[in-house]
């Protein structure tokens, strides 16, 4: 019995200092992995308030963009003395800044975006009346989707600065979205002159930037193409369906 005794006061005399070592080891281990998490969260935190920052600033450079090429047409209704045509696209670059200045959002439904979309596109109705065409194919199921602001608006000044405005005679504008099961297409075409994609995309307007917030958004799954189909320049978006709005 004595020996009994004996024997457990040695073993937890050497395995007392033994289990508070390991102890200690152990709680070591821990608080270096509770910094770690804490730096790990707080890099995240700072990776997406730096990428929140360069969204906005993508956005904000988009936007002169439009009011120039609005003031633009404005300006060439006013030149050929058609006042009464002026005051209308006055009234329609009005609801356009209403909307600019009215979202805030970091993404919206594409129903809201066409609908504002239009503003611009009433403008340049009024500035070339019937030689203008334009043709709309939205697939009800794909309105809903969410889309950074201003790429369709982005397309559809591209179409106007680098084809409507350069071709004589009869100008055709189609836009049309689609849903492919969990992604959604955007396209818009135009019959302006043959210029060449390459040369286009480099002085276009906003394709890089609409791939940079489509990026930042969506990570690698997007895509932005720029090509010539027959007698047409096209422009193509694509990017996971993800629904954020009632259609009309």
């Amino acid at each position: 019995m004595n020996a009994t005794i004996f024997t457990f006061i040695i073993l937890a005399a050497i395995g007392l200092p033994i289990g508070g070592f390991v102890l200690l080891l152990l709680l070591d281990f821990f608080e270096r992995e509770f910094d770690y998490l804490q730096l790990e969260n707080k890099r995240i935190k700072l990776e997406k308030e730096l990428q929140k920052m360069e969204y906005l600033q993508l956005n904000q450079q988009i936007q002169p963009h439009f009011l120039f090429n609005s003031l633009n047409a404005m300006l060439s209704l006013g030149r050929l003395g058609r006042t009464v045509e002026v005051v209308e696209a006055m009234e329609e670059f009005s609801q356009f800044l209403r909307y600019k200045y009215k979202d805030k959002d970091a993404l919206v439904p594409f129903f809201l975006e066409l609908e504002y979309t239009k503003h611009y596109i009433s403008i340049q109705q009024l500035r070339f009346g019937r030689n203008l065409q334009v043709s709309y194919l939205i697939d009800q199921y794909a309105e809903q989707t969410l889309l950074p602001p201003y790429i369709l608006q982005s397309f559809v000044e591209n179409a106007f600065k680098h084809g409507l405005e350069r071709k004589s005679g009869e100008k055709l504008l189609h836009i049309e979205l689609k849903r492919y099961g969990n992604w959604v297409r955007l396209s818009v075409k135009d019959n302006g002159p043959d210029e060449k994609p390459e040369q286009e995309e480099k002085s276009g307007v906003g394709l890089a930037n609409i791939r940079k917030r489509l990026k930042l958004i969506y990570d690698l799954r997007t895509s932005v193409k720029l090509g010539r189909i027959d007698a047409f320049t096209i422009v193509t978006a694509e990017w996971p369906y993800s629904p954020g709005g009632n259609g009309k």
